[in-house]
């Protein structure tokens, strides 16, 4: 028997940088990048007829989300529903408030009690009945600092602490739900969180290096789980390749800027087989979903070009612009040069989906190592380790150096005649 499910991960509908106003919708037309993917997804586990869903966290950009986008999240939700898949959601970083107490913004689903829809919102082990059998679902929401605050033991306790207090806490609770599996049946584990090993893209990683708590692969690794399902990087990877489970990052669905703009962006079909002569075969497979393309152009003005502009028109021509949140960079032009004609470079970029930016690069000058120059020269070698600091005058060293040496001997010359004089 095989079941299969997808996973997926780090939505952040709400985003709205490079978009719009859209009149006819009233939305954001990058929420509906969002929106789109996020179609994608349910639509692909629907004609793959999957047997339940798993999303690993980050459903808005902020726990506050705007109605529409609560809206929009739940339509794909009753899909999902409707085509009697289960869902299961865990709480991100970016589902849950700051104050202790407060709900997260997928607490709504587990207060209506939908029908084969569950929330994790605090550690949790559930065991999901789907068409093809039951599976083990153990799940770690985002480990939140504020709810240990709560407690005397780790008020006083500096931030550095608290996160390995965190770590140790997880650790052992992830040890917990592997004890207490039932080994015959399949097992996931599931979590929103920061691993040791996991490759950050560009701009996430100053965001989230040294405020995270981080656990290890080898704990998350544990071999009582079949596949470890994770959300939180944006950047897909699979930190446990060689020997089972997988780790596997979905990454996000949509990029969120231009540190993502090399990084692809999926889902992932999972499938774990029961095998005939006992034990399970796990495989999955990265579905890329139709995210906006980002690009920059970097190009390039020639020291000795006369027409900066060309040079910028002729590199945008090597690149594919329509539907792309394009920014262009260049070098600033020398003073002798003629500026840039910006108007020019901007109708030139005009079919890209977003103009992010004309930025021009500082180009910072070479510093030479100068030649030392001492006492201990004499006037020959002193000269010529002068020339070596002074490019413009390579040109005209042997005139130098021979003038210099007719006028040395011409001082010597004048010494001589000082001495003999009565």
């Amino acid at each position: 028997m095989t079941l299969r499910f997808l996973h997926f991960a780090d939505l952040h509908l709400g985003v709205e940088t490079y978009g719009r106003l859209d009149p006819q919708s009233g939305i954001n037309t990058r929420v509906q990048d969002f929106i789109s993917c996020l179609t994608f997804v349910v639509d692909l586990a629907i004609g793959e007829q999957v047997d339940l869903v798993l999303f690993a966290g980050d459903a808005y950009k902020t726990c506050d989300p705007d109605p529409t986008y609560q809206s929009e999240f739940a339509q794909q939700l009753r899909r999902l529903r409707q085509a009697g898949i289960p869902t299961v959601l865990v709480v991100g970083n970016h589902d849950t408030p700051a104050a202790f107490g407060r709900a997260t913004s997928l607490d709504i689903f587990s207060v209506l009690e939908l029908d084969n829809t569950y929330v994790i919102r605090r550690p949790q082990l559930l065991q999901v009945q789907t068409r093809s059998g039951p599976l083990q679902l153990a799940g770690l929401p985002w480990p939140t600092r504020h709810s240990l605050r709560t407690l005397d033991q780790y008020k006083e306790l500096s931030q550095e602490a608290l996160n390995q207090q965190i770590q140790g806490i997880c650790a052992a609770q992830i040890s917990e739900f592997a004890r207490t599996l039932d080994p015959a049946l399949p097992a996931v584990f599931t979590a929103h969180l920061a691993a040791a090993e996991a490759t950050y893209s560009g701009s996430e990683r100053t965001a989230v290096i040294g405020q995270d708590p981080v656990l290890l692969t080898s704990t998350l690794a544990n071999p009582a789980f079949d596949y470890v399902a994770l959300g939180h990087v944006h950047k897909h990877q699979d930190l446990h390749p060689q020997v089972p489970p997988s780790v596997v990052y979905a990454g996000s669905i949509e990029r969120l800027n231009f540190g993502e703009e090399r990084d692809p962006k999926g889902c992932c079909l999972v499938q774990i087989e029961t095998l005939p002569e006992g034990g399970r075969c796990t495989t999955w497979d990265f579905v890329p979903t139709p995210a906006r393309s980002f690009l920059t152009i970097e190009a390039d003005i020639p020291p000795d070009t006369a027409d900066p502009t060309a040079c910028l028109l002729a590199a945008i021509a090597t690149h594919q612009l329509e539907g792309t949140v394009v920014r262009l960079t260049y070098p600033q032009p020398r003073p002798d040069q003629p500026p840039v004609d910006l108007t020019r470079v901007r109708v030139a970029l005009a079919p890209a989906y977003h103009l992010a930016g004309i930025l021009p690069r500082l180009i910072t000058p070479t510093r030479l190592r100068r030649a030392t120059v001492d006492r201990e020269l004499d006037l020959p070698q002193a000269l010529d380790r002068y020339i070596d600091n002074q490019p413009d005058l390579h040109s005209q060293r042997e005139t130098l150096q021979r003038y210099a040496l007719q006028l040395h001997q011409e001082l010597e010359a004048g010494d001589r005649t000082e001495d003999t004089e009565p």
